[in-house]
């Protein structure tokens, strides 16, 4: 029944704000499964952050995994979406939720004094936004990686493919065809300037 509820919440948020949502249904067992694949959740100290989580598939599968030195910092625009991680990961003290922009990244990182960044998960939606959002969003993201930070996103075309490479090295790309809409997972580290 909760599973139900979160699903037509979802269709409720995507309905209201399409554009910023984009997609129907939350992100399906098979895509999380297939991005959290490419983490490595053995390291000690373990920095991750999360763009967009919506109701959390992601955000769910990567608080079973990690550990007490681990760090997850997720950051949502939605405030429905924000409201109900916060109350649902309440009593993880190494998990942080800001209701804010993807944009302030730096920001918030700085003041919670972040210095490496291990992995940038984004379900943020490149298709559908503006390019000079886009553009924001990305020049934000390099600027917080090293050169052993990796930047995983998944879309659902390669539309937005020539901007990410503006920024990043592409490494792979992997289809995943049982999710809805079926999506293209980018795996991509820092270009060297």
């Amino acid at each position: 029944m909760r599973k139900l509820i979160q699903r037509v919440n979802f269709i409720y948020q995507f309905l209201k704000k399409p554009k910023e949502i984009g997609a129907i249904t939350p992100s399906s067992k098979h895509l999380t499964r297939n991005i959290l694949s490419f983490l490595d959740f053995n390291k000690e100290k373990l920095f991750l952050i999360e763009y967009g989580p919506g109701t959390g598939p992601f955000t769910s599968e990567i608080v079973k995994r990690l550990k007490p030195t681990h760090q997850l910092v997720i950051i949502e625009l939605n405030s429905e979406f924000a409201t109900k991680l916060k109350e649902k990961f309440k009593d993880h003290k190494n998990v942080k939720i800001y209701q804010d922009c993807v944009t302030n990244v730096k920001k918030i990182i700085n003041k919670i004094g972040i210095k490496k960044v291990d992995y940038i998960i984004s379900g943020i939606p490149f298709s559908s936004l503006p390019k000079n959002r886009i553009l924001d969003i990305l020049t934000n993201t390099k600027s917080i990686m090293s050169q052993n930070s990796i930047f995983l996103t998944f879309q659902y075309s390669k539309y937005r493919k020539r901007i990410l490479e503006k920024y990043f090295n592409i490494i792979d790309i992997k289809f995943i065809a049982r999710n809805m809409p079926s999506a293209y997972i980018f795996y991509m580290n820092k270009k060297k300037e």
